[in-house]
């Protein structure tokens, strides 16, 4: 029995790595979608066909003479790139968050041609790229404008119209010390349009890499409808799927940043996810518009996934973060590891002091579990006699070990139920610690300079598996030859998977190795008196 606990606790966190190596890193589409979700296969064919306008040849959306111009809004924590080549963005440049040369990261994928945020497509495409590339004229505004604590908000204003009536308008509203960017959009179709159209607010294509490893996470859209998270990965190029509900936002993320529209009005709204001819990813808005006019409000929240930032503007956007099975206690751990962060100014110290606090409130259980270990280590000679005495009598070899249980006051399972109860605890810690942006370049130690990549020498690895070895060797031991062979193997495999693991998550598994042993000591000589 004392093998079933050794082994449940190594078997339970190898399953949880495994999980983290072959699911996430292979994430797929979700087999079963929420309700009013659609799937269309061609782009550019939305579902209500009866929305979709006729344009003509003799329908053309005119040429403006207007300069091309570039703003620049710096916000204190982004520098925002506007062009009024069709009103988009062309950079968002994180000024808190730097490359591995030290340069801000630009969540906004480099590209040619009309596909950058925020753009707009109708169901008619040579309508959607000239629109996307034709020059809007810019409202009363600098090229450069800095945002400060006395001047908090400012917006700027996009505006074409062709002289037949047709117009469309867009406005970016920009906060001091923040990544949200208020948008409102007017369209107003004049004779281009039918009185009841539908167009598209999307953001593409996809989101740039940081320069961080993926491996472990989920990168790609996400939706947050109808109180539920779901995700899709679109497999092929042109492929769209539509979602309605009640949408709190759509999304596209990676480990650390994520561009997410936060629809302010939601009548008449779709959520969607799509790719282009050449595989390029969308995630955007689906507007029904009526009586020949287009008018709607969204926040685009371009950063970095900081929880307590997320989550204060209450529409669940933090749910982005997946904590995993446990993250009702991933959350509160994360919480406590920022506690402690205020006071060490230092994420490698704070891990290790959240790791013997609760290493501590789990003492008395693992004490317990070591010591029906060694009782049961006791009783081996006499459970090997009795398995062989009775091996073809099934219900005797029952009632005999439960016998000599009884004897020796011996709970079978009570070397397994201790550690079951700490093994939600590890995997939400595991989970706060694999996603967390505030380890992110966070310094430990030496050369430990980003706690969320992997040891560059490879010491904290090699540490944690000659820890795993002691404490596989002080762990009591029925004897078994296979077991043996089994637990030798361990403290290899996990040391070579741990090798590209983020240093903070090493530290952990380190520091809670040492004080396992330091504990197992302890236990032995209490023992032993």
């Amino acid at each position: 029995m004392e093998k079933r606990a050794f082994l449940a606790v190594f078997l339970s966190v190898l399953i949880l790595i495994l999980y983290q190596y072959f699911y996430i890193s292979r994430y797929d589409t979700q087999k079963i979608q929420p309700e009013g979700s659609k799937k269309v296969e061609q782009s550019g064919k939305p579902p209500d066909k009866e929305l979709i306008p006729a344009i003509t040849e003799d329908k053309k959306i005119k040429d403006i003479v207007v300069e091309e111009r570039e703003i620049r809004v710096n916000t204190g924590v982004t520098e925002v790139v506007l062009s009024n080549r069709g009103g988009k963005l062309r950079a968002i440049n994180l000024q808190r968050h730097k490359t591995k040369d030290a340069k801000p990261i630009n969540l906004i994928k480099k590209t040619e041609g009309t596909s950058l945020p925020i753009k707009l497509e109708f169901p008619d495409k040579k309508l959607s790229d000239t629109l996307n590339s034709t020059l809007f004229e810019v409202k009363d505004t600098e090229n450069i404008i800095n945002l400060s604590s006395d001047k908090k908000e400012i917006t700027v204003r996009f505006h074409y119209a062709d002289g037949s009536g047709f117009e469309i308008s867009k406005e970016y509203t920009f906060h001091h010390n923040d990544y949200k960017i208020g948008v409102n959009i007017k369209i107003d179709g004049g004779t281009l349009l039918p009185r009841d159209f539908s167009y598209q607010v999307l953001w593409g294509p996809g989101l740039e890499s940081d320069g961080n490893p993926t491996k472990y996470s989920y990168e790609g859209p996400a939706i947050f409808i109808n109180k539920n998270l779901t995700t899709d990965k679109l497999k092929e190029k042109g492929e769209q799927i539509y979602h309605e509900g009640d949408i709190k936002w759509v999304a596209v993320q990676n480990k650390y940043f994520m561009a997410a529209l936060i629809p302010l009005i939601n009548e008449n709204l779709k959520a969607i996810i799509k790719t282009s001819d050449i595989g390029d990813l969308s995630v955007g808005l689906e507007h029904n518009s009526f009586n020949g006019k287009g008018d709607n409000s969204f926040i685009l929240y371009a950063g970095p996934k900081e929880a307590d930032r997320l989550e204060s503007y209450n529409v669940s956007l933090e749910k982005i973060i997946n904590y995993g099975w446990f993250s009702f206690l991933a959350r509160p751990l994360f919480k406590i590891l920022k506690l402690f962060y205020k006071f060490t100014h230092n994420y490698g110290i704070s891990i290790i002091i959240l790791t013997v606090i609760i290493k501590a409130i789990f003492f008395p259980l693992s004490q317990k579990s070591f010591k029906s270990m060694k009782k049961m280590q006791k009783i081996q000679p006499e459970l090997k006699i009795i398995q062989e005495r009775y091996k073809n009598d099934k219900q005797k070899l029952s009632m005999e070990m439960m016998r000599l249980y009884r004897e020796n006051k011996i709970n079978p399972f009570g070397g397994i139920f201790p550690i079951l109860i700490q093994i939600p605890v590890f995997v939400a810690l595991y989970n706060v610690l694999m996603h967390s942006i505030e380890l992110r370049q966070a310094h430990f130690i030496w050369w430990i300079k980003d706690l969320s990549d992997k040891d560059p020498y490879y010491i904290t690895p090699i540490l944690m598996g000659a820890t795993m070895l002691i404490q596989q060797k002080m762990t009591p031991s029925g004897g078994d030859p296979m077991q043996a062979k089994v637990m030798l193997i361990m403290p290899i495999i996990f040391t070579v998977m741990f090798l590209s693991f983020p240093s903070g998550l090493v530290l952990y598994w380190l520091v809670n190795n040492v004080l396992s042993i330091a504990q197992q000591y302890a236990i032995q000589k209490e023992v032993k008196k």
